[in-house]
């Protein structure tokens, strides 16, 4: 009987490990990407050729412009941590849940997240390398700039669509829908953000020719509104509608033990789901010159992305929680 009974003990204590391992391989593999990533890009930051227009705005060597831009990054790598571990937290409750009704959203909204976090690196490595070569081809500047903002886009498409999905998919497993007064308070917020963004873009733009690409963006104005404004509202949209859509889904889980830490993952998604379309914004009412600039651009663009870390952070110890309370 003895046996039998350290045998029972040992088979569960088992089990329990190697559910846990089978989890926690995401944060090993997330980690190590990260590292990956961390290191082009500061090597990046090193090798590639100096903007000339900084060099010359601030009085800058070149050793001295890597170093500046170094410092700079400094915060973004330490976000892009937080982002990595914090989709990898989030994949592991999935994996979790995964035999469960909601588990299949779980997964979706696992995989949305995971879309947010490699935009961050995807978008800020590839147009750092797009402007390096517009460094040396100025022929190239233009393209550097349209290629830059349309990667942007397309990543928060990507990733906002997929969260929608999810949220649509949770609120729906509780039998709920998004109310009237909830739907118009999302609807007005919305409109004001739209109605600013196109303000603030329009301004920029010479709208006596809807042909004519000569405006910050290198896009003529018809352009402009169908494939970079229109899809924008439509991805804000998405991301707005799947915080409410969460938000709704948290506070209808039954038990407090599981709803405070799903209310930090939700907390943590609806910032990190801010601060991105904050970024977004800022980059698109003040478009991209394709160097470094100490302005405050610069200022609030480190500041919504340590923002968003911190939802990262948020997100990452929610789900945490939460995985724990699935394994126990």
């Amino acid at each position: 009987m003895e046996l039998g009974l350290y045998l029972m003990l040992r088979t569960e204590t088992m089990t329990h490990t190697d559910k846990t391992a089978g989890s926690q391989r995401y944060t090993f593999t997330a980690v190590k990407h990260y590292l990956w990533v961390a290191l082009i890009y500061t090597v990046l930051i090193f090798i590639l050729t100096a903007s000339a227009a900084t060099r010359q705005e601030y009085h800058l060597s070149a050793l001295e412009y890597h170093v500046i831009s170094f410092a700079v990054a400094i915060p973004t790598l330490l976000v892009w941590l937080a982002a990595f571990i914090g989709y990898a937290k989030v994949r592991e409750y999935a994996w979790s849940v995964r035999k469960t009704p909601e588990g299949i959203y779980f997964d979706e909204l696992a995989g949305g997240v995971t879309w947010l976090a490699w935009s961050l690196p995807v978008g800020t490595i590839i147009p750092t390398v797009l402007n390096a070569i517009a460094n040396n081809h100025p022929a190239f500047h233009n393209a550097s700039i349209i290629l830059s903002n349309y990667l942007n886009l397309i990543l928060a498409l990507i990733a906002f669509s997929v969260i929608a999905g999810a949220s649509r998919g949770l609120l729906g497993s509780v039998k709920m829908k998004l109310s009237l007064s909830s739907a118009r308070f999302l609807i007005m917020g919305f409109l004001l953000l739209g109605v600013l963004y196109c303000f603030f873009t329009f301004r920029r733009l010479d709208l006596s020719s809807l042909g004519s690409a000569d405006n910050p963006y290198f896009l003529p104005v018809w352009l402009m509104v169908i494939s970079v404004i229109v899809p924008y509202l439509y991805a804000w949209f998405m991301g707005l509608l799947a915080s409410f859509e969460l938000t709704i889904f948290s506070r209808q889980v039954r038990g407090v033990l599981y709803r405070q830490p799903l209310a930090m993952l939700v907390g943590g998604l609806l910032t990190v789901i801010f601060s991105l379309v904050a970024l977004q914004y800022i980059a698109s009412v003040e478009p991209r010159v394709g160097h470094l600039v100490f302005n405050y651009k610069l200022a609030l663009t480190l500041l919504f992305r340590l923002i968003g870390g911190g939802g990262f952070v948020l997100l990452a110890l929610g789900a945490n929680r939460l995985r724990k309370i699935e394994e126990v």
